[in-house]
């Protein structure tokens, strides 16, 4: 039995196209012009894949993906976008689509997406396959495979060779820097400059004239004329780290810059042009400064096109343990030290920790561990500090949560409960996209859909 797609758009030309390049692949081809035309189709029946443009009038792409992944009329979605609406695709997969393709959609990359989309019982496993390659291509200075980084690659991998900016935001030490140096390299600016600035290291006083250069004798001690870390960009990236530690008045000269494609140096009054694409990092809440003032709103939809959130370290365990091997060889490396790793008492420890200073705070710990080790083998709990060595201690957040009641308890219904909430909680987080709720269950698609058939929730989601 073919797999069966529903493709909506408004455009009937476009649908005639979609549908005769996937009907010829061999899938189960149904069509709905229009978004509300797509939710009844959606409503009669089940479908393997929807295929949805988002730029519809009245319904548009995102209400229709919304109501098919809410009420799992689809197995899973693909979203189809204009260039200039890659920011809402990237929102839409954030919400539970799988891939985009942008118009004009090629025949062979939308077979290949739809297959992709569909794929197989370990579908999930191939889409982390994927985009595990396409980190050790272009960001190979990020390490692991927590699920929550394989989605920002996964979105990366998109929006990397367009021209939209792009704002990275996550506490410091996460590797925001890793991810404008991945858009850069994955980009077709590749072979031009990647330029960076921290908008916290440079005087604000200076920080113009860094930025756009200035003429000889703009001020004083201008002895010479400058070029700009803007220009040097032209053709490449221009990365901004700490933006929101940018002088409020700068921040309206950046504007009309990102507005108007050209710049004036200090001290000049001919403008010039430059080509630059624009990724700007910040560990502070823009939001909340541009309601106090200290940032400006319009600068900051400018910069945010296309938002990427790192998460901190505490927040994806599973990559602790690799994240600290990998520092332990290179630092072993470094030093001349012989140490083989982490025995299993450190790992647990490791995974326990929160690590509030992020990957730079394990990367300095383990720099620290294995310059002081005493001897060869691998790093032991007596080598930790005492806030490190006791982290094990501390029970995990679920199982803290649990306490045995005076009474007893029948641990099989309780173990059951607890199974079923966390599933649950799974599935509504990720808005009932089953690929996803497996990925932060630590499943594959096809064990969470027959631990659904067990739990009795098939029907509800």
């Amino acid at each position: 039995m073919s797999q069966s797609i529903l493709i909506v758009d408004d455009d009937a030309a476009i649908l005639k196209v979609l549908g005769s390049v996937l009907s010829a692949a061999g899938f189960d081809v149904q069509k709905a012009t229009g978004g509300a035309r797509g939710i009844e189709k959606l409503d009669a029946g089940v479908v393997d894949l929807l295929l949805v443009d988002l730029g519809m009038p009245e319904v548009d792409g995102f209400a229709v993906m919304k109501h098919a992944l809410a009420h799992s009329r689809a197995r899973a979605v693909v979203v189809v976008t204009g260039q200039g609406t890659i920011p809402v695709a990237v929102q839409a997969m954030r919400a539970g689509a799988v891939d985009f393709l942008t118009k004009p959609v090629d025949p062979d990359e939308l077979e290949h997406a739809v297959k992709r989309a569909l794929g197989s019982p370990d579908d999930t496993e191939l889409h982390a396959a994927e985009r595990r390659a396409w980190r050790d291509k272009w960001a190979p200075g990020f390490i692991g495979d927590d699920p929550k980084m394989l989605e920002i690659f996964g979105i990366l991998e998109r929006v990397a060779n367009t021209n939209c900016h792009v704002l990275v935001t996550g506490p410091s030490g996460t590797g925001k820097e890793l991810v404008a140096r991945a858009v850069h390299s994955a980009s077709n600016r590749r072979e031009k400059n990647f330029v960076a600035v921290n908008c916290a290291a440079i005087p604000k006083e200076l920080m113009e004239s860094e930025i756009f250069g200035h003429a000889k004798g703009a001020f004083t001690g201008a002895n010479e004329r400058r070029e700009g870390k803007f220009q040097m960009a032209n053709g490449g990236t221009f990365f901004l780290d700490e933006i929101g530690e940018m002088e409020i008045g700068l921040q309206g000269k950046f504007l009309r810059v990102i507005q108007e494609q050209e710049f004036t140096p200090v001290g000049e009054t001919k403008p010039r042009k430059a080509d630059v694409r624009i990724v700007s990092a910040t560990n502070r809440d823009l939001l909340k400064d541009c309601k106090d003032g200290t940032f400006r709103e319009d600068l900051y939809y400018r910069l945010n096109v296309i938002p990427i959130h790192l998460p901190p370290l505490g927040e994806r365990p599973g990559d602790v343990i690799a994240l600290a091997e990998f520092f332990v060889k290179r630092a072993g490396q470094r030093h001349d030290r012989q140490v083989s790793g982490l025995d299993e008492d450190v790992k647990q420890a490791f995974r326990s920790y929160a690590w509030p200073g992020n990957v730079r705070e394990l990367e300095n710990m383990i720099e620290r561990l294995v310059v002081l080790k005493a001897g060869e083998g691998p790093i032991s709990k007596v080598d930790l500090p005492p806030t490190l060595a006791a982290a094990d201690e501390t029970p995990p957040a679920v199982t803290a949560a649990v306490g045995l009641p005076d009474g007893g308890i029948n641990i099989k219904q309780a173990l059951e409960q607890l199974e079923t909430k966390l599933t649950t909680d799974a599935l509504r987080r990720s808005q009932g996209n089953k690929a996803k709720a497996a990925e932060l269950l630590g499943l594959k698609r096809t064990t969470l859909i027959e631990r659904l058939k067990r739990l009795g929730l098939t029907e509800k989601f």
